[in-house]
């Protein structure tokens, strides 16, 4: 299962506890895999992982044989998760592309609803131009 994530790539994916740990995460970095020695310079593991326990199945109960990966959101901030509380079957690599639309017979005004619907939709880095 370690092989799941690769570092450097980015994933969507879902927790195997959401009302401890949440469910949807998106646009995540893998930054770093590591071990529990490592993991806990980010997060307090010992009390997650108890916390865990009697809510994911087949957990290992010694945390020690967990292996932790370094996760970065869109936004810079980082957390850390063992791979054993993610469910495997959600995990989605996301793969970045660029997208040319061209519309046809169109006016200055729509360039600003185009403008407006792109932002509100979450795009911020794009390039509208006339032709």
């Amino acid at each position: 299962m370690a092989d799941t994530f690769s570092i450097n790539k980015v994933y969507n994916f879902n927790t195997l506890a959401p009302s401890i740990l949440g469910n949807d995460y998106q646009t995540m970095k893998v930054k770093a895999m590591m071990s529990s020695n490592e993991a806990i310079k980010y997060r307090d593991i010992y009390t997650l992982h108890n916390n865990l326990l009697p809510v994911i199945t087949g957990l290992p109960q010694n945390l020690e044989d967990c292996v932790y990966i370094l996760f970065e959101n869109k936004d810079g901030v980082e957390m850390v998760l063992a791979l054993e509380y993610i469910d495997p079957f959600t995990v989605v690599e996301v793969v970045t592309t660029n997208i040319r639309i061209e519309i046809f017979d169109t006016n200055t005004e729509d360039i600003s609803v185009l403008r407006s619907r792109l932002l509100e939709l979450g795009y911020n880095d794009f390039k509208i131009s006339t032709f």
